[in-house]
């Protein structure tokens, strides 16, 4: 208990002082781009759900919005799972990635030029590589929610985050 609570003051603090820096500082693409790795990549997500409301006053600039799962029968919940922190924390990852390179002017860039990326659909920060982490890491969260379940459930469960993983892969992107 000590120990996750140190965890929990210490993000907090952590957190609470980047968003001093960023109310007083002009647009900073590396600083964004650790924003977002930071909460996407490195805040587990129960932390994640925890702070997500107040990261969401401090840092106003970043689109937090969600569409959940985008699973129109389905949704982000059912009786064996509940997948909801994953979609908000998947979507905040894929949004504010596309969301960097409009606002560094790197979507949409032609060849040669600064951002340099041959396809009109990625920029300099929503790429390949970039979504593939995303949805490996929606996937580790679903599963880390799967974890907690007793064996009948946690077995639909994983189950469930595989087909969301798969579909994901398949049918999302840019």
């Amino acid at each position: 208990m000590g120990v996750a609570l140190f965890s929990l003051v210490a993000v907090s603090s952590a957190l609470t002082a980047l968003s001093s820096l960023a109310a007083i500082s002009p647009p900073d693409v590396n600083r964004d781009l650790a924003f977002i790795e930071s909460v996407v990549f490195q805040t587990p997500i129960r932390e994640f759900d925890r702070s997500r409301f107040m990261l969401r006053r401090q840092y106003r600039w970043f689109d937090w919005s969600t569409d959940g799962c985008s699973v129109p029968m389905v949704g982000g919940e059912g009786r064996s799972f509940n997948f909801a922190n994953a979609c908000r924390r998947h979507d905040f990852g894929y949004r504010n990635l596309k969301l960097l390179d409009q606002r560094y002017n790197c979507s949409d860039a032609p060849p040669g030029t600064v951002c340099g990326v041959s396809s009109w659909r990625y920029g300099r920060f929503w790429n390949p590589t970039q979504r593939q982490r995303i949805d490996e890491q929606f996937n580790r969260d679903m599963l880390d929610n799967c974890a907690s379940r007793v064996r009948s459930f946690r077995v639909r469960c994983e189950a469930w985050a595989f087909a969301y993983f798969k579909s994901v892969r398949a049918v999302g992107g840019p």
